[in-house]
């Protein structure tokens, strides 16, 4: 069984999503590439085209990098809808993943719904993994992966999937689509060298500085989406090449670094007539655009005098616009890995080894002062101590306020109607426990005195510290009656929390 793979990095990272659809009775064709949007898949369903009409199966992600595109808003938008409906017309069984962003904004918003209206639209089967993060407030722990959720919940995914091949639906029937011609051009004059190594192996045309590369008069109304590069050299691992593409209605002039990369043209008046040409650039001139995971070049960047292309992906002009209407969606939702329970699981670990270290270290402070006062030097070690070292630990201070403690206790006990029961039950346990340990904070420096003092600040923005602090100001009206109002003034303290992050 032959397995199509469009998307990111996500669908090349190790341990990650890949390695679950991998199987002994599979046969995968993993044609993703890092940093590249939903234009480099579609580019892949052009350039593959032979051997996606022999698959079974096509999955796809890449909303991470649509989002993470420096494209306007409306480009990234279109292409996402040239590209689904190129999916829809190879005419397979098609799984789409929805993975999620941890920047919850607008343009993250109006991303995933492009991809979700397009799914109901021709029926594609989706998994909506954003989705999930949202409903279980899962953002915050993505955060440290860094747009690469964890890889081997994905791994799990993918397991899930091949196990659950069967249950994928085919697509709609008889959708009226555009006569829209997608075209890739490399030049065919000029020799090719193979670039490859342990996940890529691309055949690339070295075009060289002074060489004028000309458009064919075919491609005339053709217009220039994006372009697919991966530069070889030993000079520099920061060089750029730069290439130019004019004709007399316009200029384009791009970077590229020196990884396999497929950049997104920004400009729409990149239309092919019959002059126009592409030549490298050695000179220092600004880029008319941004590229993808490229960071502005300046006058000390050192510029190659060659690109290695592997190719231009150009559109018919063509205007036709698709009218969606609301459709029903074959979600898929229930093969997710119970990643809420692995946040669980994580944080518990953490707080277990925090709680071993934090115990080890009092441990062997005992131990040395137990020592210096058997020696008689603990003043002076004291004195020391107090003239060289910087205090830091403010943010754990702010912790182990007793607001602190009570607004987490808060928002571990809300998560289900049956632990809000336990709320009150568990708040005089908290309350209790704090006040019994207060002797050991006795006679502590002022939190000014310490070296991270502005990391208090920060933690008293903190929810559990925002909960935990409206509760004791309730605590302290008059006959208790701000408890009468405390359960709408946390609600909204949550609410207007969730939208600050």
């Amino acid at each position: 069984m032959d397995i199509i793979l469009l998307g990111g990095s996500n669908s090349v990272v190790k341990n990650g999503l890949r390695i679950g659809l991998e199987n002994k009775d599979i046969t995968l064709h993993n044609y993703a590439l890092g940093l590249s949007t939903s234009l480099q898949n579609l580019y892949e369903l052009i350039r593959h085209e032979k051997t996606i009409n022999k698959s079974d199966f096509l999955i796809s992600e890449s909303n991470i990098n649509d989002y993470l595109s420096p494209m306007s808003l409306n480009i990234i938008l279109r292409n996402i809808d040239y590209f689904y409906e190129e999916l829809y017309k190879a005419n397979k069984i098609t799984i789409v993943l929805i993975l999620p962003i941890p920047a919850c904004n607008d343009k993250s918003k109006a991303i995933n719904e492009a991809h979700r209206k397009n799914c109901a639209y021709y029926g594609f089967n989706l998994i909506d993994v954003d989705l999930y993060y949202q409903k279980n407030n899962l953002y915050d722990f993505d955060q440290n992966y860094k747009f690469h959720p964890m890889p081997l919940a994905m791994q799990e995914l993918g397991k899930n999937i091949i196990k659950n091949l069967h249950s994928f639906k085919k697509s709609k029937e008889n959708i009226i689509c555009s006569k829209r011609k997608f075209h890739i051009f490399a030049p065919s004059n000029l020799a090719k060298i193979e670039h490859k190594n342990s996940f890529f192996c691309e055949k690339t045309t070295k075009i060289k500085a002074g060489e004028k590369i000309i458009f064919p008069k075919e491609l005339k109304n053709y217009q220039i989406l994006g372009i697919h590069t991966w530069n070889h050299t030993s000079s520099s691992t920061h060089a750029i090449s730069s290439i130019n593409i004019e004709n007399s209605s316009f200029k384009l002039v791009k970077n590229f670094g020196l990884i396999n990369t497929f950049q997104d043209i920004q400009n729409e008046k990149a239309i092919c007539d019959e002059q126009t040409f592409l030549y490298v650039n050695t000179q220092i001139i600004k880029q008319s655009e941004e590229s993808s995971g490229l960071s502005i070049a300046n006058e000390k960047t050192p510029r190659l005098d060659y690109v290695d292309l592997i190719g231009i992906l150009l559109l018919e002009n063509d205007n036709t616009r698709i009218e969606y209407k609301n459709h029903p969606t074959n979600a898929h939702d229930s093969l997710i890995p119970p990643i809420a329970f692995y946040k669980e699981l994580v944080l518990e670990y953490h707080e277990l080894k925090k709680l071993d270290m934090q115990t080890f270290l009092q441990s062997q402070n005992h131990n040395l002062l137990r020592f210096l006062n058997h020696k008689g030097l603990k003043n002076e070690y004291e004195i020391f101590i107090h003239q060289n070292n910087k205090l830091y630990g403010a943010s754990l201070r702010i912790k182990e306020r007793l607001s602190y403690k009570l607004g987490e206790a808060i928002m571990k006990n809300s998560k289900s109607y049956l632990n809000c029961f336990k709320i009150p039950f568990e708040l005089r346990k908290v309350k209790k426990e704090h006040f019994k340990n207060q002797k050991d904070q006795k006679n502590l420096p002022p939190l000014k005195a310490y070296a991270d003092y502005k990391h208090a600040q920060i933690a008293k923005t903190h929810l559990p510290y925002l909960l935990g602090n409206a509760l004791l100001r309730a605590s302290r009206t008059p006959f208790k009656i701000g408890y009468l109002s405390l359960p709408f003034k946390l609600k909204k303290i949550a609410k207007n929390y969730k939208k600050k992050i």
